[in-house]
């Protein structure tokens, strides 16, 4: 049996030198933190407090994500974002850790693998959020818990495709809906998956390593191999799959070169095209993402490393001419219609407005970002057009939460009053202090894991203030349709070209108050507002592929 759970809300005054700062709150999951302890996990970190805090996903307006309130005891938990909201989900492990690995979502429910004993034996579990929604779905006898991690698992329609190392499985969270695909002999980590005209794309290796494209619409009967990679193109490795204007596109190498974009057209035996960016060489793309309609990466064109984009109109990926003269270093992070990067300089921060491709530059005159924050991920999160990262202060050299709306005089550190930690972002691994990035925006609020106050790494939640307001319509390609408007109860709408993304749905009242929250996946889905008063809302739709839409409507009794 495990302690008894105490958690406490500390709300905290801030520092800072602007006006129109937020409040932190701290949720402390784990009180009885104790000493700093060697645990090894993914690197060898010195986690304490409430563990990693990893995983964060959103569910039906909660928060979900893997804590420890004990030392070594990582379980599943979540919150509204409230002391009385936060809460184990379920003992999954009685006797020990689950060790859970990454959430996914399939419809309603939440999918990992983890392990309900001690004998790294890890199985297929779902959850609807609740105790007795929490459940063992297959046992999948793993030796460990990364199978649904991006280079293995996607969303197909509303299930899950993922791998194993003896087979194929689709599953929509529930016993009945899981089942296996196809039987693999010689799997190795597949590079994600990603759905085309109704088909998911995945790659699998032959029995001499070489990659081959296969395709599945989600029964036994219709997987099947669709292109040999290795053997056909002389391909040796695949880095990434995605789906753009109906076609397939990978980031892969071909013997004896480096990597380049290619394209397929998602045919048995289809054509594969080499989309050459440099002549007689290899442009290496990275950060391959589809926004606002565009494909839109970095890549090397022999002069320099240069951000592209790609419409559906266009026949090769064209240099974005206004960052032309920007070394594009790191990783690529996409909020409020913009995309961001970094460069040589550490105390830069560009981004390019997605819809008329204009290039901004903040000058970060009291920070700076080292290189070790470059990662394949985020390396700031933004909403309402407002971005937030850690830096290092230029004057202390402490590293500090800082908020920025764009503008040099508008960027600034923001810490709760007890901060007494220099790194309260990072871990500490057997090779010195590393640099982590793992915020994350859930409606108006950043997630911060962070040690602030030395009581270890704990969940903190920021709330920003003077946010743009939610109730402004955005000009947007995307069409949204509502029906019934008004309405008393349920709010249906269809996406246009909602494509492969996950849609996030926010309900705002005039004022601009977050009402309702969730995330929908296809064209068509609604939303129950008859808890909502009488009266004028909006409704917002925000996905990377299309931007953000607008929407009002109006709610009778």
């Amino acid at each position: 049996m495990k302690t008894t759970f105490l958690f406490t809300l500390l709300a905290v005054a801030l520092l800072g030198n602007a006006t129109g700062t937020g409040n932190f709150s701290l949720i402390e999951i784990n009180p009885a933190h104790g000493t700093e302890q060697f645990v090894w996990s993914d690197s060898s970190k010195h986690i304490y407090g409430a563990g990693e805090l990893s995983c964060m996903t959103e569910l039906n307006g909660k928060l979900y994500f893997v804590a420890q309130d004990t030392f070594g005891n990582e379980e599943l938990w979540t919150s509204n974002g409230t002391e009385g909201g936060t809460q184990l989900v379920k003992d999954i492990n009685p006797t020990g850790s689950a060790q859970i690995g990454n959430i996914m979502k399939a419809g309603n429910r939440l999918l990992f693998i983890a392990s309900d004993n001690n004998n790294w034996d890890f199985d297929l579990f779902s959850s609807d959020g609740t105790p007795g929604g929490t459940i063992k779905v297959s046992d999948i006898n793993q030796n460990w818990n990364d199978g649904l991690s991006p280079q293995r698992a996607a969303n197909f329609g509303n299930k899950v495709l993922f791998c194993t190392a003896t087979d194929l499985m689709s599953t929509d969270g529930t016993v009945a809906g899981t089942e296996s695909l196809l039987t693999l002999t010689n799997y190795n980590p597949s590079q994600g998956y990603c759905e085309v005209n109704g088909k998911a794309y995945f790659i699998l290796t032959n029995n001499f390593g070489k990659p081959q494209l296969w395709m599945t619409n989600g029964t036994t009967a219709g997987t099947e191999l669709a292109f040999n990679l290795g053997d056909s193109a002389s391909i040796i490795s695949v880095d990434k799959l995605l789906a753009f204007n109906n076609k397939l596109y990978m980031v892969a190498s071909i013997s004896g070169q480096g990597s380049d974009l290619f394209s397929y057209d998602g045919n048995i035996n289809g054509t594969l095209t080499h989309i050459e960016i440099v002549t007689g060489g290899n442009s290496y793309p990275q950060g391959v993402t589809v926004a606002n309609n565009q494909l839109i990466f970095y890549a090397s064109n022999m002069t320099g490393t240069n951000l592209y984009k790609m419409s559906t109109t266009d026949a090769a990926p064209q240099i974005v001419t206004s960052s032309a003269t920007v070394n594009v270093s790191g990783s690529l992070s996409f909020y409020n219609n913009a995309v961001y990067f970094l460069s040589d300089n550490a105390q830069q921060i560009h981004w390019v407005n997605l819809s008329d491709f204009t290039h901004h530059v903040l000058n970060l005159t009291n920070f700076s970002i080292p290189n070790s924050f470059f990662t394949s991920t985020d390396f700031l999160v933004g909403t309402g057009g407002k971005i937030f990262f850690a830096a290092y202060d230029t004057a202390t050299g402490k590293q500090v939460f800082v908020e920025s709306n764009g503008t040099t005089e508008g960027t600034f550190s923001i810490m709760p009053i007890s901060t007494n930690v220099e790194h309260p972002f990072n871990v500490l691994a057997g090779c010195g202090i590393i640099d982590v990035f793992d915020f994350k925006v859930w409606g108006d609020k950043v997630i911060i894991p962070a040690n602030f106050n030395d009581a270890g790494r704990e969940l903190w939640i920021y709330e920003p203030q003077g946010l743009a307001s939610g109730i402004k319509t955005v000009e947007t390609k995307t069409e949204v349709q509502l029906f019934p408007n008004p309405t008393s109860s349920q709010l249906n709408f269809k996406i246009g070209n909602a494509g492969y993304c996950e849609t996030n749905v926010r309900v705002t009242n005039v004022n601009g108050e977050l009402m309702l929250q969730k995330t929908v996946e296809g064209e068509t889905s609604s939303v129950d507002v008859s808890t909502l008063a009488a009266g004028n809302y909006c409704i917002s739709f925000s996905s990377l592929q299309n931007g953000t839409t607008v929407k009002k409507f109006v709610v009778v009794k």
